[in-house]
């Protein structure tokens, strides 16, 4: 069973998408910042984050120190460099049905 981390600092935000994913299966971790992120991201195989938890420079912060050890999916309502070392960038609102077929994809690749 994947295990996946959330990590969103809207608290309701953060709560529905746990709920969604548990719901699909998964084993869900959360988190609202990425100091939480990262005390928490161990053991899992993708992180689902908002990129501004809750300024862009804590997202990018998470993804430099995950990058290469589990895939990275951003959900943003901004604007993202292309360039960004993630597996995959979704705009906000993402529909969920979306987001779960990105996981699943990026879980395939492993």
């Amino acid at each position: 069973m994947p295990r996946i981390l959330v990590v969103e600092d809207d608290p309701t935000q953060l709560e529905m998408r746990r709920q969604i994913l548990e719901n699909a299966g998964y084993q869900v971790a959360g988190a609202q910042d990425a100091s939480e992120a990262l005390e928490r991201w161990e053991g899992c195989s993708l992180v689902v984050m908002d990129l501004r938890i809750p300024e862009p420079e804590d997202g990018l912060r998470l993804i430099q120190a995950v990058g290469g050890k589990a895939r990275i999916i951003v959900l943003t309502g901004g604007p993202v460099d292309p360039a960004l070392a993630v597996d995959e960038i979704l705009t906000k609102p993402c529909p969920m049905k979306r987001l779960l077929e990105s996981i699943e994809r990026c879980l395939q690749l492993g």
